[in-house]
């Protein structure tokens, strides 16, 4: 296999793409586009981080710089999925709970830059090796609701039958 192709497969195994992978194989048959449209943009977000997460560790030897952009990289998926939601490209209740579920992931990733660096402690190195995965899984679990409401609602259709 060339290096490339070895390379790429590393950075979808790494990183959320791979497991929203059959979410955006499902939006796009069922042609869902608002959740399809959603599910990219959180992938695209997921995949960006997956490639300049290395090279970011790399550059950020004193650990400031690392926050910053991981705090911006989440406001910016926010304001980006609020924007589409406002313009009725994504499902508003899915903009609204995703960005309720991510708020917390640029609040962590700057208070622990504070805690790092200007109080010089640690107390939110167990929040937050706890928290951001847990925000992290949120948010896939959101890209998934339109597919999950989908099976309750032909659930509840059969049932009714």
């Amino acid at each position: 296999m060339p290096d490339w192709f070895l390379y790429g497969i590393s950075i979808l195994t790494k990183s959320w793409v791979f497991i929203l992978s059959p979410a955006i194989f499902v939006f796009y048959l069922r042609k869902d586009w608002l959740a399809l449209r959603f599910t990219l943009v959180t992938a695209l977000f997921f995949l960006y981080g997956a490639l300049i997460h290395d090279s970011l560790r790399e550059f950020d030897d004193p650990y400031i710089w690392r926050y910053v952009v991981w705090a911006f990289n989440d406001l910016a998926w926010m304001a980006l999925i609020a924007y589409l939601g406002i313009k009725d490209k994504v499902y508003l209740w899915q903009s609204v709970l995703g960005q309720l579920v991510v708020i917390g992931a640029p609040i962590l990733q700057l208070f622990r830059l504070v805690d790092r660096h200007l109080w010089d402690l640690s107390y939110s190195t167990m929040m937050y090796k706890t928290l951001l995965p847990i925000i992290n899984t949120a948010t896939v679990v959101v890209c998934y609701l339109p597919l999950i409401y989908l099976f309750m609602r032909n659930r509840k259709s059969a049932q009714s039958l």
